[in-house]
């Protein structure tokens, strides 16, 4: 009987881990999409009670208008009803 020398398996060395890709710079330009309905338009801010937040969205859902609409329609009533 013949004995078959074989050769020892090749060892890979170990790979190491990539390093973490960079995060992109933060600029300071503002986006370059902005939605044609919103052109000329001025982003307000509120803060409500979760009960009236509730209430807002369920309303919004019930009516199949946006909270930005409803917003929009209530701010305007507000205008009217203090003739600003």
């Amino acid at each position: 009987m013949k004995t078959v020398q074989t050769a020892p398996a090749a060892t890979t060395p170990a790979t190491k881990a990539a390093p973490p890709a960079a995060t992109p710079a933060v600029s300071s330009q503002p986006k370059a999409y902005h939605a044609a309905t919103r052109e000329g338009m001025k982003r307000v801010t509120a803060v409500l009670p979760p009960e009236d937040h509730r209430r807002l969205k369920r309303l919004s859902a019930d009516t199949g208008r946006s909270i930005e609409e409803l917003l929009r329609e209530a701010i305007a009533e507000l205008f009217t009803r203090h003739d600003a």
